[in-house]
């Protein structure tokens, strides 16, 4: 068990140290794209969300596993972790697709030519980065038996997500070619798990 809970806090500072880059990249990212013409398309309100929400799954985490850790199964653990995994693999795969267009803001640019990524992941679904953090969320806190921070941080996310989605699609879909080349395509799984 105490294996178990070095991979945790492993994978933990991992998921903190990749975050903070993560937070850098994007400002850099950011400031590019508003140098050649984009601009931001949600509201100081919607992005300071989603900081404080991944900031307090953090603290709620790492509450959790020290001070009151669920008995879970050791294969739900070893599941977890692999999924987590996985969603890195997921993770690299998708930013190095989306190269300097890759930001945490929702950004688009009046434009009369297609200017999206259909490439690598975005082949088989139109939101794999969010699939990615809807996996971590779940994951990482299951891998350390931290289930009530899981469950509850799931719904969160879900509840963000889906107005971030709104908006970014609604932004997307003006852009000439993107529902043809993405509109048949499923947000989080490819068409062959989903009927």
């Amino acid at each position: 068990m105490w294996t178990m809970r070095v991979v945790f806090w492993v994978l933990f500072s991992y998921c903190v140290v990749e975050r903070v880059a993560e937070l850098f990249i994007s400002r850099r990212h950011r400031a590019r794209m508003q140098q050649s013409g984009f601009m931001e398309n949600e509201s100081k309100l919607g992005l300071t969300s989603m900081i404080v929400l991944h900031a307090a799954w953090y603290v709620a985490m790492c509450q959790e596993v020290i001070f009151r850790p669920s008995e879970i199964l050791l294969i739900m653990r070893y599941l977890a972790v692999g999924a987590f995994v996985v969603a890195q693999a997921l993770r690299f795969w998708t930013l190095s697709n989306l190269g300097g267009f890759w930001n945490i803001s929702v950004m688009t640019k009046d434009t009369t030519r297609e200017m999206f990524v259909s490439s690598g992941p975005y082949r088989y679904i139109r939101h794999p980065n969010y699939l990615v953090v809807i996996v971590e969320i779940l994951a990482l806190p299951l891998a350390g038996g931290a289930v009530l921070t899981a469950g509850v941080f799931t719904i969160l996310n879900a509840v963000l997500l889906a107005r971030r989605i709104m908006i970014e699609e609604r932004q997307l879909f003006l852009i000439p070619g993107y529902r043809d080349a993405m509109g048949a395509k499923h947000r989080f799984l490819p068409k062959l798990f989903v009927a």
